[in-house]
């Protein structure tokens, strides 16, 4: 064999082999059994209870398998002396119920052995001993055993330090530009139990460059957090420096607890440095500090300039003719008597309605905001705020509930606009949006007057979204109440598309059928060849048609209204052509099944087409029916691979595939392209129609579109 042989062979070996995945056998199945809170000096001990569990796979292992792997530490040190049991060696841990055994090494290095197949084949390593400065964690060396290697954290993902206490702000308050008001709550919280100290020193600074001083304070509101409450912690001692920027706080009353605890410190004073002055605006921030914390700066407050904010909770989206949903509203002062309490405050919703007239109050005083109704009592219009019913001590915060449902009319945003005699401009929000249950397309439908079985029009309603139409529920479409009368729908075909319905009927001039089964994608229900009977009062013009029902939404007279569907024109009062054909005239645009009669816009399941030789084709059917050419006036057979014969007015036509001979009254006409029959659709040139059917036709080369006229 060829050398280059052989090593074609020796590569195409190797890559069937790095072509085979490699299958990890399952080992073990370790976590620490919890999460304590830990700082430097932490002793772990059994009162902690901290171990890390290990579960071995029972399927690699096998009766009395015994495995033996290692324990390492990193910024923790093993206690020997805790891990020694009764009658062993120091330093040396058995569990009499698992037989696991950890023998400690050195502070940093265990030995541990485990018969794997023990209850459950589950494993506890207590982990005894004291937490270091920095990531303590155990690492499992498990290499040549059945144990799995891993670092397991035994903090809760901070660097641990020495540092019992951490501080933090509680709600950022509002304070006006003149200066008075209160910080933010100061809140103390312990890393571990036992970390705050009884007779505590805590200190809070302003910045020198500040506007702002403390303001000297006789008692401050303690409130006892978690491991701590239920304990008298008061502030024993307030005491200022002599610039007033740093206030000294003394907190007594501490006794140890077995848990974590804070406090809450409540109503730090602030005022004007200068009270000939405004305060400069923006955020307010102090420094804490304190015996085993971190100096930590935090905003306090934020000084602000007369006016109200308006805020919503959380935007809603409603679908409109279907239930209403719930907006929280906000209105919230900037500063004190940032409201004038002789000028209330006006509320104007747009883009849906207000569907009850209680209005709940979540936060201020109860009727603090009403509804405003209609002159008949019945309708909310708006929404009022009382303003005398504020506080003028304090910075007002308003919340109240109320809720809003869209009309099928109402689709996109709703907005909340709030006016008042003492605001420079109005305040407007957005409350959420209204979505269309359903889409409502139509192609309009010409009558005339005084005619009976008059046919045309399509509806199509489409679902926005599945099972918007709910089963059992009925669509009703109709002429519009407030349009004239003179106009009724006799009958119409309705079809639907992954939606089921049942008791379609026409009555009284009202279409009528009902939801049977709800859609699993997009419902839509085709309601075509509406057929209507008209009498000689109806005037010339365009009328509405409106489609309703439960179904489409919970009120009855919320409908969708199609706007001039019915196209009225002039009376019936058609003269006789020479060719005895229908008047009128149609439109047909190349690459398109959507064709015009009269104005009323088809659809056609063909479309004109340019042949290769540069000739506009166009649909015998659809052009002949444009002028009184029905179904039966059209007969195909398949002589001569199909020949087509129209009875068109006082013509008898007949056109046959491939030809471009057709026969007018049995006479032979040539024409300048043959006729082409594609899809059961017979086509022949735009000219040569309108010659064959004795009518005009104008081309236009711009909007690629042929109109028939007979006149």
């Amino acid at each position: 064999m060829k050398l280059r042989q052989k090593l074609a062979m020796v590569l195409a070996a190797a890559m069937v082999v790095t072509a085979v995945p490699v299958t990890t056998m399952a080992k073990s199945t370790n976590e620490m059994n919890k999460v304590v809170s830990i700082v430097e000096g932490t002793i772990l001990d059994a009162a902690k209870g901290v171990a890390l569990d290990m579960k071995f796979d029972a399927n690699q292992t096998t009766q009395d398998t015994t495995t033996t792997f290692f324990l390492k530490t990193e910024d923790f040190e093993f206690d020997k002396d805790a891990y020694t049991t009764a009658n062993q060696t120091t330093g040396v841990y058995v569990d009499a119920t698992t037989g696991l055994k950890v023998e400690i090494l050195s502070k940093t290095e265990a030995k541990v052995t485990v018969p794997v197949k023990v209850a459950g084949n589950k494993v506890s390593i207590p982990v005894y001993g004291k937490v270091l400065k920095g990531n303590p964690a155990i690492v499992v060396d498990g290499e040549d055993s059945l144990a799995t290697s891993g670092k397991y954290s035994l903090a809760t993902g901070e660097v641990v330090t020495d540092k019992t206490l951490t501080v933090k702000a509680g709600t950022v308050k509002n304070i006006s530009i003149d200066g008075e008001g209160q910080i933010a709550d100061i809140i103390i919280e312990e890393k571990v139990a036992g970390g705050l100290q009884n007779d505590a020193i805590i200190t809070v600074s302003l910045p020198n460059s500040s506007d702002l001083n403390f303001k000297e304070v006789s008692t401050l509101e303690v409130e006892e957090l978690r491991g701590l409450a239920g304990q008298d912690i008061k502030v024993v001692d307030a005491k200022l420096d002599d610039d007033a920027k740093t206030l000294e706080l003394k907190v007594s009353g501490i006794t140890s607890s077995v848990s974590r605890g804070g406090i809450k410190i409540k109503g730090i004073q602030v005022e004007a440095e200068n009270a000939k002055y405004d305060v400069k605006t923006g955020e307010v921030k102090v420094t804490v500090k304190a015996e085993k914390m971190d100096e930590t700066k935090l905003v306090v407050a934020n000084v602000t300039d007369f006016g109200v904010k308006l805020n919503i909770k959380e935007e809603v989206e409603v679908v409109a003719g279907k239930d209403g949903k719930t907006v929280q509203v906000t209105l919230e002062e900037n500063a004190i008597a940032s409201l004038n309490q002789r000028q209330d405050i006006y509320f104007d919703i747009e883009g849906a309605t207000i569907t009850s007239k209680d209005i709940k109050i979540v936060e201020g005083k109860e009727g603090v905001v009403t509804a405003e109704l209609d002159a008949k009592k019945e309708n909310v219009i708006g929404l009022v705020l009382d303003t005398a019913k504020i506080d003028p001590a304090k910075a007002n915060k308003i919340v109240f509930e109320f809720e809003v449902e869209g009309k099928v009319a109402d689709a996109g945003d709703i907005t909340l606009t709030a006016s008042s005699r003492s605001f420079e401009e109005d305040i407007q929000i957005k409350l959420g949006t209204v979505k269309e249950a359903v889409k409502v397309e139509a192609a309009p439908m010409t009558v005339k007057v005084g005619l009976t079985d008059q046919k045309g029009g399509k509806v199509v309603i489409t679902e926005t979204e599945a099972e918007m139409l709910p089963r059992g529920k009925e669509i009703v479409v109709e002429v519009a109440k407030g349009s004239k009368s003179g106009i009724t729908v006799t009958d119409a075909k309705v079809e639907a598309e992954d939606i089921q319905i049942k008791n379609v009927k026409v009555k009284d001039g009202k279409i009528f059928f009902t939801i049977d089964r709800t859609s699993d994608e997009l419902g839509k229900i085709t309601i075509s060849d509406i057929t209507v009977d008209t009498d000689r009062t109806v005037p010339e013009g365009k009328f509405d048609l409106t489609v309703g029902g439960d179904a489409i939404s919970k009120h009855t007279d919320d409908v969708i209204t199609v706007e001039d569907f019915f196209v009225v024109g002039t009376p019936n009062t058609e003269d006789n052509t020479t060719n005895g054909l229908k008047k009128g005239t149609g439109i047909f645009k190349v690459g398109e099944r959507k064709y015009t009669v009269n104005g009323e816009v088809k659809e056609m399941d063909a479309a004109p087409y340019v042949a290769k030789s540069n000739r506009v084709m166009v649909p015998v059917k659809y052009v002949s029916d444009v002028f009184g050419v029905n179904g039966k006036d059209v007969l195909f057979s398949k002589e001569n691979g199909g020949t087509i014969t129209i009875f068109a007015g006082n013509r008898v036509l007949q056109v046959v595939n491939g030809s471009n001979i057709a026969l007018v009254n049995g006479v032979k006409v040539p024409m300048d392209e043959k006729v082409t029959i594609i899809d059961g659709r017979t086509y022949v040139p735009v000219g040569e129609m309108a010659r064959l059917l004795n009518v005009e036709v104008e081309w236009s080369n711009e909007t690629k579109t042929a109109t028939f006229t007979n006149r």
